[in-house]
């Protein structure tokens, strides 16, 4: 997943912000919403590539909110 990842946010012009520390936030943050909410655990197992998705764009999102540094 990490490989789809960075394709994905080289694609998008911001492969800079990738790291192997913040990736694993996110995989973390997302392990932890998946218990919560089903509707995301269901829309995740679809495809493997909804996942390396779902964590390049909560990637963009914390780093331009400046919740991770």
């Amino acid at each position: 997943m990490k490989r789809e990842v960075i394709k994905i946010l080289k694609e998008k012009g911001r492969a800079d912000i990738f790291t192997d520390d913040r990736f694993n936030k996110v995989k973390a943050v997302m392990r932890i919403a998946v218990t919560k909410d089903m509707w995301l655990k269901m829309y995740l197992s679809l495809d493997p590539l909804n996942k390396a998705q779902w964590v390049a764009d909560h990637l963009i999102l914390f780093i331009d909110k400046g919740s991770m540094c």
